[in-house]
């Protein structure tokens, strides 16, 4: 019986070291925004952060795109676009502190596939977080750099000396026409 014990406390404190929240819709709120006809495809999704950010998702017609919003901080309305794509996951990977404020998010970015249905390219874009501010760090292609996720996470160890609007986002592993879009940003803000 204490074997298990043991076991089980090792497995629980690997897991705590790993930081998660859903993007998937049922995780999340919807609002639509604009009144105007053919404003109905544009929805603003609102879900879980970590550390008093909340994840923003606006789907807009072929794009999708994610932000950050702190309801408690300096603009408690103002949404700061991070990252935009085809589609993302259904996931956000937090790193920072053990205090439970993050410094960077992990999420997964989906590229069309020539014109279909599906997704071809995805990237895991790493997203520099702290109060009010996000951007894009870095940028990982999850299909053909051996150990992405590994990559993704070196990035981000980086995001206490990021400073967005400074600093240059990075591209880990492979480079791919996919990861410099995402590296590239959003352009209106």
């Amino acid at each position: 019986m204490t074997v298990i014990t043991v076991a089980v406390s090792a497995d629980s404190a690997g897991a705590a070291q790993s930081r998660f929240t859903s993007i998937a819709n049922r995780d999340c709120t919807f609002a639509p925004i604009g009144n105007e006809p053919g404003d109905e495809e544009d929805q603003l999704k609102t879900c879980p952060g970590r550390g008093g950010v909340q994840v923003m998702v606006n789907a807009l017609g072929t794009r999708l795109r994610i932000g950050c919003r702190w309801p408690k901080g300096h603009q408690p309305d103002k949404v700061i676009w991070a990252v935009e794509a085809w589609s993302a996951g259904f996931t956000v990977d937090w790193s920072g502190s053990g205090n439970g404020e993050p410094s960077a998010a992990i999420v997964r970015m989906k590229f069309q596939k020539k014109d279909l249905p599906v997704a071809g390219d995805q990237v895991l874009a790493v997203i520099r977080v702290a109060q009010d501010t996000a951007c894009v760090m870095g940028a990982v292609d999850a299909g053909v750099t051996p150990k992405a996720n590994e990559t993704a996470h070196a990035l981000a160890e980086a995001a206490a000396s990021f400073v967005c609007g400074k600093d240059k986002p990075t591209i880990g592993g492979v480079k791919i026409k996919a990861a410099e879009e995402i590296v590239r940003g959003i352009a209106e803000q």
